[in-house]
């Protein structure tokens, strides 16, 4: 792979997860109807009370904030490394709670065994791809430096 591309290629992965956020984030803080449909293509219920609508609302500011960083790191993503091994970790953690809680997560959401599967291979590739072409690009800038 040719270390140019190596760079485009995690800015392009930056971009897909700034937009994924981005859009997730601002339809989760501003539109119900967004809550819904979101939580519909997850495969999940909810009884949609109060609670429930202002607490998906948090989790739309933080998905917001998630996307603004990962905007930053994909125009510069060697100078922002912290943020790309930030959304490494946040990628495997989420995917070690969704199955070591999985019970809570079926019986909260009544999400099934396939979506939190299906859900853990979009974003462990994810975190995959970040891990192997930052690697890639250290290499590269260590290489530089010799």
């Amino acid at each position: 792979m040719n270390n140019m591309n190596a760079l485009n290629q995690l800015k392009a992965v930056l971009v897909f997860i700034a937009i994924f956020h981005l859009v997730f984030g601002f339809g989760l803080m501003f539109s119900i109807d967004f809550q819904k449909a979101a939580l519909a293509n997850y495969g999940g219920t909810l009884e949609w009370n109060t609670t429930d609508i202002y607490f998906i609302r948090i989790i739309g500011s933080f998905a917001f904030v998630l996307g603004s960083l990962a905007w930053m790191a994909s125009r510069d993503p060697m100078r922002h490394k912290i943020i790309i091994i930030g959304f490494i970790e946040f990628f495997v953690l989420r995917n070690i709670n969704r199955h070591l809680f999985a019970d809570e997560l079926y019986l909260a959401l009544n999400v099934s065994q396939m979506m939190n599967i299906m859900t853990s291979v979009f974003f462990g590739l994810q975190a995959l791809l970040l891990t192997y072409l930052l690697w890639r690009n250290t290499r590269k800038e260590k290489g530089k430096s010799k």
